[in-house]
C-alpha cells in the first residue's frame, strides 16, 4: 500500500507548489512592488518593505513544504542509495521526473524568495520576469504530476480516471491559497493587505467549487467504471473510508471553507487561518483516502513495482 510518507509527499509537493504558483501571478500583477523610488542601476531595483512582508512569508512557506515534501519521499525510500539513484540514475518513472521537478522548482524559486526574504536588489529586472515565468511552469508541472502519478497506474482502477488530474491540481491550488494566507496573517502582514487577501479568498470559493464538481465527476467515473472502482468508491462514501471522506474531505475541507470565504467581508484573521487549516486538512486526506480507497491486496505488488520498490 502507498505508505503515509508518500501521501504527505503528494500533499505537500502539490501545496507548496500551489502557494508558489499563486505567488508568482499576484507578483506579476502587482509591478508597484518594485520600489521606483530609489535609484535604479542597470534596471535592478529593490522591493518595497511592505511588499517583501506579504511575498516574502510566502515564498518561504512555498519552498518549505516542497522542501518537506521531497524529504517524505527520500524518506519513503528508505536507503541513501535510492534516493541518490533518483538524481544519479534518472528513469522515466513519475517518482524519478516529480523528484526532478520538485527540485527544480526548489532552485527557482529560491531565487524569487532571496528578493523578498532578504530584498536583494541586485537582480536584473528582465532575469527576474522570465524566472517568474519559469517558477509558474515549474509550479504547474508539479500540481499536476502529483495527480498524474496516480493517474500513471492502470493496474488500480479507482486511480485510472483523467480526473484525478484536474482534482488534484484544484485541490494543491486551493492548499496553496491556504497556506499563503495563513503565512501571511501568522507573520502579521494581514491587516496591509486585507482587500488583497479577500480577492484571494474570492478566488479560492471559486477553486473550491470547481474541486467539488470535480470530486463529484471522479466518484461518479469510479461508479461507471469497473467492478474494482465501483468497490473503491463505495469505500469512500459508505464503508470504512467514509467517515474521514464525508466528515474531513466533504464537510470540513471544502464545505465548510467555502461558507467561511463567501462570507470573507466579515472575517476576521482568526477566521481566515481557521478557514485555511480546514482547507489543508482537507486537501491531506483527499489524497490519504483515494489512495486508501484504490489499494487492495491484489494490486499491491504491481503498484510496488510502478513506485519501483520491490
Amino acid at each position: 500500500m502507498l505508505e503515509d510518507l508518500v501521501v504527505w509527499y503528494l500533499f505537500l509537493g502539490g501545496a507548496g507548489a500551489g502557494l508558489l504558483f499563486v505567488s508568482t501571478v499576484l507578483e506579476m500583477l502587482s509591478p508597484q512592488a518594485i520600489d521606483s523610488s530609489r535609484a535604479c542601476q542597470g534596471a535592478r531595483c529593490a522591493p518595497k518593505p511592505a511588499y517583501r512582508r506579504f511575498f516574502g512569508p510566502s515564498y518561504g512557506m512555498g519552498i518549505a513544504a516542497v522542501a518537506l515534501g521531497m524529504l517524505c519521499l527520500l524518506l519513503d525510500l528508505g536507503r541513501s542509495d535510492r534516493a541518490l539513484a533518483i538524481f544519479l540514475q534518472p528513469t522515466l518513472s513519475f517518482i524519478s521526473v516529480g523528484a526532478y521537478a520538485l527540485a527544480a522548482l526548489v532552485a527557482l524559486a529560491a531565487v524569487l524568495a532571496a528578493i523578498w526574504l532578504f530584498g536583494a536588489d541586485f537582480f536584473h529586472r528582465l532575469f527576474v520576469r522570465v524566472l517568474r515565468v519559469f517558477v509558474a511552469i515549474a509550479s504547474l508541472v508539479v500540481m499536476a504530476y502529483t495527480g498524474l502519478f496516480l493517474a500513471s497506474m492502470p493496474s488500480v482502477p479507482l486511480w485510472a480516471t483523467p480526473w484525478i488530474p484536474p482534482l488534484f491540481v484544484a485541490s494543491a491550488l486551493s492548499s496553496g491559497i491556504a497556506l499563503m494566507v495563513c503565512a501571511v496573517v501568522l507573520t502579521g502582514s494581514g491587516g496591509e493587505f486585507k482587500a488583497t487577501l479577500q480577492r484571494i479568498q474570492k478566488i479560492d470559493a471559486a477553486v473550491i467549487v470547481c474541486e467539488i464538481l470535480l470530486l463529484g465527476l471522479f466518484v461518479l467515473a469510479a461508479f461507471l467504471g469497473s467492478e474494482t472502482a465501483r468497490m473503491s468508491a463505495e469505500r469512500l462514501l459508505a464503508g470504512d473510508l467514509a467517515a474521514l471522506f464525508w466528515g474531513i474531505v466533504v464537510v470540513l475541507g471544502l464545505v465548510v471553507p467555502l461558507a467561511c470565504e463567501a462570507l470573507n467581508r466579515r472575517m476576521g484573521a482568526r477566521a481566515a487561518v481557521f478557514s485555511g487549516i480546514l482547507v489543508l486538512a482537507g486537501g491531506f486526506f483527499l489524497r490519504w483516502c483515494i489512495a486508501q480507497a484504490g489499494m487492495a491486496p491484489d494490486i499491491v505488488s504491481s503498484v510496488m513495482a510502478a513506485l519501483g520498490i520491490q
